[in-house]
């Protein structure tokens, strides 16, 4: 008789996800085994390919749980500025800025010293629509629904923020001066899009 199996609670998930980003912040990418994730979770190997699949999976969990954290992020910036639709936007992308060159997951996305390329640059690169489409439709919300003064609809937010991300990217792949200037790339951006 085949053994039934029962899905690992859904807090499971996060665990071993965050289990990940320990690892990954520890020692690199090339570290991440789902035998080290389950032993340092306590769960066995089978409930982590159940829960996260292959690592390339585990990947595109990793980055889609850091585009959550994103979002968030850029809601409590644009808090700081209820009535600056340009302030509020550029210190989103000054802090986001600021926060990835210090996070070693996006260090692994861009294929920094500690692996990863093959398994995360895509993700931001050729295949972004997950990751991309995500951050922009979740930020793009935050965006409408804090500035509803400004004359974008949902969708012009949209094309806003894809905007807004790709010169994120871009300045975190090949970065042309210091964060400040980018900010300050940004702020003229944006300020000519909302024609402030």
């Amino acid at each position: 008789m085949k053994a039934v199996t029962h899905p690992a609670p859904a807090r499971t998930r996060e665990k071993l996800l965050a289990a990940a980003a320990d690892v990954i912040e520890a020692d690199g990418w090339a570290a991440v085994t789902m035998g080290k994730l389950a032993a340092r979770v306590g769960v066995s190997r089978q409930t982590v390919y159940n829960e996260l699949g292959s690592k390339a999976e585990l990947a595109k969990a990793l980055l889609l749980r850091e585009t959550d954290r994103f979002a968030a992020r850029v809601t409590d910036d644009v808090a700081a500025h209820p009535d600056d639709p340009v302030a509020g936007v550029t210190a989103a992308f000054r802090h986001t800025l600021e926060a990835a060159h210090t996070n070693p997951l996006v260090e692994v996305a861009l294929g920094g010293s500690q692996g990863g390329r093959d398994d995360f640059l895509p993700l931001l690169t050729s295949q972004p629509e997950a990751v991309l489409g995500r951050a922009v439709e979740a930020v793009a919300a935050v965006f409408a629904r804090s500035y509803p003064e400004v004359p974008l609809t949902t969708s012009e937010w949209a094309v806003a923020v894809e905007a807004w991300m790709r010169l994120l990217l871009s300045h975190l792949v090949q970065p042309s001066g210091s964060t400040e200037y980018a900010a300050g790339q940004m702020r003229w951006v944006i300020g000519r899009m909302l024609g402030r």
